[in-house]
């Protein structure tokens, strides 16, 4: 399987996390993770109907245990709480499942399953990316920008985590939150090439952005759908208490098969007016095959190489609002606090834009995230990509007017 359906990292090589709403059936059964469950409650469930929930819940999981004789199972359940989106994850068996399905309070009941990055190594070491982004026309080398560069703006990045004490991020990068439960560092590369495309010195969109990491990718490059359920929930309480609504944008370079959970979770997140930037996957597919790809309140971006083409594993069709530079990027790598790597895929594409959200930001003024979303889009330049399989024929610009 390829690996969009890991982290979405969206490096050219990767399978679906989520898709349209195909029934969990259709998921490869290598995605889901044995026995572990993903469960929405209804929008309208108050916080005393949800703790009477748990307790129904926890009761019926101890009956049901309490008459096999098979070894211990995790009792622990994971919430999540996306403002109108209410939620858990936890670990149960077919006789509990079928009484919590049966629950009037409950909405949506989901395997879980594993997610992947969408990024592939390169050997090219071209920088053309940033000029694209800052050109009408076709083949610009140099990066025009304004000298705000984003500063005061929030870039939250679910990723594999950042290496945050890179040069290149001279101080701005920090540790938000960590879902593995690995050690807090970024030792798979793809979170810190992504960070790095966001709001590197040298190879960033907007150069003076603050960039949080979130880790929702462990150290082999897959997460669980719970786990980025979980790292996306930290992030919007994060963003909603610090009051960065306005200021803050999430990436979300990752990815996997059909989920109305997922789906549903970013639906919320923009309700809360908190914008997601989401790579469009690399298997040469419908994006709205893929989750949070196909959410039409994220920004999902596909990747284009430096004719200007669609990149041939890109996904395509109507769920791609627009289009970025994501063939042979150059950017910040884990290794050291000076090293770098190119890489390819949807996973690069997805925080050129992103970077645009906060370099707007700091230029223009704060804006919530439907306002954003609907700026990035006016501002895109029309026309310009080939092969575009029916997405809409925008290229991401920041509009300084070249």
């Amino acid at each position: 399987m390829q690996p969009f359906t890991h982290i979405l990292a969206l490096v050219v090589a990767v399978a679906p996390f989520f898709a349209q709403a195909a029934p969990l059936s259709t998921r490869p059964s290598e995605d889901i993770v044995a026995g572990k469950y993903l469960v929405q409650l209804m929008p309208d469930v108050d916080v005393a109907s949800i703790a009477s929930h748990h307790q129904k819940v926890r009761g019926i999981k101890a009956r049901n245990l309490g008459r096999r004789d098979d070894a211990e199972e995790d009792t622990s359940i994971q919430e999540y709480d996306l403002g109108d989106f209410k939620g858990y994850a936890g670990s149960f068996d077919s006789a509990t499942i079928a009484e919590l399905e049966a629950m009037p309070e409950v909405m949506l009941v989901e395997k879980d399953f594993m997610m992947h990055t969408f990024a592939l190594v390169s050997q090219s070491n071209a920088g053309w990316g940033l000029g694209s982004i800052s050109s009408r026309t076709r083949g610009a080398t140099s990066y025009i920008y304004d000298s705000t560069a984003g500063q005061g703006t929030h870039s939250y990045v679910l990723d594999s985590g950042i290496r945050t004490t890179h040069v290149e991020f001279e101080g701005r990068a920090s540790w938000g939150y960590n879902s593995v439960n690995t050690v807090n560092t970024d030792n798979f590369g793809h979170g810190t090439h992504v960070a790095g495309i966001i709001g590197a010195k040298t190879y960033g969109v907007a150069k003076k952005t603050n960039l949080i990491a979130v880790k929702v990718i462990g150290d082999d490059g897959l997460g669980t759908a719970s786990g980025v359920l979980d790292g996306l929930s930290w992030a919007l309480n994060d963003i909603v208490t610090k009051n960065r609504r306005p200021t803050a944008v999430i990436n979300m370079s990752l990815g996997g098969p059909a989920s109305s959970v997922i789906d549903n979770a970013m639906t919320a997140v923009s309700n809360q007016g908190v914008l997601a930037v989401v790579a469009a996957g690399n298997e040469n597919q419908l994006a709205s095959n893929v989750s949070p790809a196909r959410s039409p309140t994220a920004l999902c971006v596909g990747n284009i190489n430096s004719n200007d083409a669609r990149a041939p594993t890109s996904n395509y069709g109507s769920a791609v609002d627009i289009w970025a530079p994501g063939t042979d990027i150059v950017s910040t790598w884990y290794t050291s606090d000076t090293a770098t790597r190119t890489e390819s895929g949807t996973s690069m594409a997805a925080p050129y834009v992103a970077g645009i959200v906060s370099y707007l930001r700091a230029l223009e003024g704060p804006s919530i995230g439907p306002a954003a979303r609907t700026r990035v889009l006016a501002l895109a330049t029309p026309g310009r990509v080939t092969d575009t399989l029916g997405a809409p024929n925008l290229l991401a610009y920041n509009g300084n007017g070249r």
